[in-house]
């Protein structure tokens, strides 16, 4: 059942928030109800899975309390951390441990964003910033709906005071009117975005990456349409998914944080992956990038960057075109801070400098997509001889659309507020990093053109979402 399931937009979610709405004033079910709503909606997507997924969070549950309570503290997180990416390791790369001829075993939902939550709570309880936490706080903690299909990662931090089963105390979980518009915006124009928006960018792709695999011509052009092309359907179907997290949470009286701050508005590669999958990148910076460089010595800074790069590259997948996207976006990030270490680039710059390195951004992005979709090096290879113009295809692509698509969406994403810039006011200042950005006339507040607007967004998501695609990143 996921987001873009009728079942789910028409029947469980208003009926889960309706029940909840109603029951949530007995404070016997303050946290029972929604980590009910929860563990309902992961037997209805993965029902196979449910015990393992509860015998994740009971293990860790014990594991933060033997942590908290031993003198030992390393020596018990150590063997945390490594059982933890043992088990997500197994799943995610069974094809290398599994008899050839046997199943390989289904990912269970959520597997990353659950696993990689409750390592961030394990280090930190670790740490001293994390505090014991009842059971029943710590399964809806980890177990929350909105975030387990594709995140965002969720920061103890962040939601446990939501939470918190404080006597006395006003509880997040009580959403007020302005929580359900809030909400509905985000979900109507996530939704929108999945299933209106993103699979205009795959029909541009065309059968590149097809013809690419088989060893046929690619030409110029079309290879560069075909990347930014997913290049964009990941990002609005990614940012899609995770605006309707939010909105999600959002009538429930949660808020989720921000996982997509306008990407393609970045000057520079640096700016661009604190501004894509914001939370991935919070959770790699605090656990492993900073361990890694806790000595300042500037080759240690360079070193972690290239292993953080690398370890995103190994979470989407052990191949050889994605171990070389580590090394790639490691030079890319790498460099990036030399030239700034070296004053070669000024970190603000001017105009000149802020939109040329817009265009070199996106055009280094856009050519790692020829080693971040593609399933083997001879597809790779044949998709970057493409971008380098040695496709041996002719030079304009036959349909005139698909460049068209491509431009309007570059002119809208640079020129144009996001969603998150024209909610601002509406979100928790902890989950927006970036500078807030306010000042359009075009900023949200209840008014009969944004309702209108969330109304025709919500009814074209709805007519498109017979026989649309999964989210990208929905099991990892």
């Amino acid at each position: 059942m996921s987001f873009t399931s009728y079942w789910f937009t028409l029947a469980f979610l208003p009926v889960s928030a309706y029940a909840y709405q109603r029951l949530i004033s007995k404070n016997q079910l303050h946290l029972l109800l929604p980590l009910l709503i929860s563990l309902v909606f992961y037997y209805l997507n993965d029902a196979h899975n449910l015990l393992l997924f509860c015998a994740s969070m009971g293990g860790n549950w014990v594991l933060a309390g033997v942590i908290a309570k031993n003198r030992k503290k390393t020596s018990y997180l150590a063997l945390a951390i490594a059982g933890n990416l043992c088990f997500l390791a197994l799943y995610k790369y069974a094809k290398f441990f599994v008899v050839p001829g046997t199943a390989i075993p289904a990912l269970p939902l959520g597997i990353s964003y659950f696993t990689f939550t409750q390592i961030a709570f394990l280090v930190d309880t670790a740490r001293g910033q994390a505090r014991s936490t009842n059971p029943l706080e710590y399964a809806l903690f980890v177990a929350w709906f909105p975030h387990l299909p594709a995140g965002p990662l969720l920061s103890h931090k962040d939601m446990l005071p939501q939470f918190m089963a404080t006597p006395g105390a006003t509880s997040a979980l009580r959403p007020a009117p302005r929580d359900y518009a809030v909400g509905l915006t985000l979900f109507a124009m996530g939704l929108f975005k999945k299933s209106c928006i993103s699979p205009l960018f795959l029909h541009a792709q065309s059968d590149v990456f097809l013809r690419a695999g088989q060893g046929d011509p690619i030409g110029l052009i079309e290879t560069w349409i075909a990347c930014l092309g997913f290049l964009f359907e990941t990002y609005y179907d990614f940012c899609g998914y995770s605006e309707m997290a939010m909105g999600i949470s959002r009538m429930f009286g949660i808020h989720l944080p921000v996982n997509f701050h306008a990407p393609f508005k970045s000057s520079s590669p640096v700016e661009f992956w604190t501004r894509w999958h914001v939370t991935l990148g919070a959770f790699m910076r605090d656990y492993l990038y900073r361990p890694l460089t806790k000595k300042r010595q500037v080759w240690r800074h360079y070193a972690a960057l290239f292993v953080v790069m690398m370890a995103v590259a190994i979470w989407h997948g052990a191949t050889v075109p994605l171990l070389i996207f580590g090394i790639y976006q490691g030079l890319l990030v790498t460099g990036n801070h030399a030239l700034r270490r070296w004053n070669i680039v000024s970190r603000k710059g001017g105009k000149l400098q802020h939109w040329a390195g817009r265009a070199f951004t996106l055009a280094a992005i856009g050519f790692s997509v020829s080693l971040w979709a593609t399933r083997d090096w001879h597809q790779a290879s044949s998709i970057m001889l493409g971008l380098l113009g040695t496709g041996n295809g002719s030079v304009w692509p036959i349909s005139f659309l698909s460049p068209i698509l491509i431009l309007a969406a570059i002119i809208f994403n640079w020129f144009a507020p996001s969603l998150i810039d024209l909610m601002t006011k509406e979100l928790p200042a902890w989950s927006v990093q970036l500078k807030k950005s306010t000042t359009s006339t075009l900023a949200w507040r209840p008014s009969l053109a944004w309702a209108a607007a969330v109304a025709i967004a919500l009814c074209l998501a709805l007519i498109n979402l017979s026989g649309l695609k999964e989210f990208k990143y929905a099991g990892f």
